[in-house]
């Protein structure tokens, strides 16, 4: 049971993680006869675009610095949430995370088509997993696990030096290794995004190739989008803000052995 749990973690932390390059990645060559696949997540509203962009005197310069702001806050925030679904190797996959910098406070839930749905909570209490029975079979579960229902198995101390992988600073460092200012267009359009105005980053292909949203007031990310390859939408809020994110009550969690 403890190698299980321990994996369970180290798997829902890469995964989410990795989610990170597959919201912002650009494909090497313009896809033809493509649209953008960016609202892959219909849970948010559609952003609303102006005809507003930056002044082509500033060129690349003001994408690049828009960028280097938006990096900067995203990577000193302590805390921050994101929801939406990406494309993975033709699967999708719907995240909603809520968390902590450094990885010891957060809330992750992850549905994979085909793959079930799992939650991981990160808490100063230890790290606890709840799951579907699709998504304990596919990892092999041992039986008493596969029945464990809507209860959380609490994951074996060893999983607590995993926190790491669960943190918003490795997923956003994995998210703007993905970008460069060498692959950004060189004006910023402007949208309005839930009530947001947004500079709009986006590759030189156009934002068929992804876009990266950045609020014009306080520099925060508030969108990425993705490629005509790897399709997908993810929505930010809450930066530095208290998540309220608790432990599973007793009563929530199954005792193994």
């Amino acid at each position: 049971m403890k190698t299980f749990t321990t994996r369970v973690v180290a798997v829902s932390g890469a995964l989410a993680i990795s989610l990170g390059a597959a919201a912002c990645s650009k494909s090497e060559t313009p896809a033809a006869g493509t649209s953008s696949s960016a609202a892959a997540t219909s849970s948010t509203p559609a952003a609303t675009t102006t005809s507003t962009t930056a002044g082509s005197t500033s060129g690349m310069s003001q994408a690049a610095d828009i960028l280097d702001k938006a990096k900067t806050n995203a990577l000193a925030a302590t805390s921050g949430a994101f929801v939406g679904q990406v494309e993975q190797s033709g699967k999708a996959i719907k995240i909603d995370f809520k968390g902590t910098s450094d990885g010891t406070t957060a809330d992750i839930a992850i549905e994979m088509e085909g793959d079930g749905k799992a939650r991981v909570i990160s808490v100063g209490d230890g790290v606890f997993i709840q799951g579907d029975a699709t998504f304990w079979k596919k990892q092999g579960a041992p039986a008493s696990v596969q029945k464990a229902g809507d209860k959380f198995i609490k994951a074996p101390a060893s999983a607590s030096s995993m926190t790491q992988s669960l943190s918003l600073k490795s997923f956003l460092e994995k998210a703007f290794g993905a970008v460069t200012p060498q692959q950004l267009a060189p004006t910023a359009a402007t949208e309005n995004v839930n009530g947001v105005d947004c500079w709009v980053l986006t590759d030189k292909r156009g934002k068929k190739e992804g876009a990266l949203y950045v609020s014009k007031d306080k520099s925060e990310v508030v969108r990425f989008t993705g490629s005509s390859d790897s399709p997908g939408q993810l929505d930010f809020s809450k930066w530095n803000e208290d998540l309220g994110i608790k432990a599973p009550d007793a009563s929530q969690i199954m005792k193994i052995g």
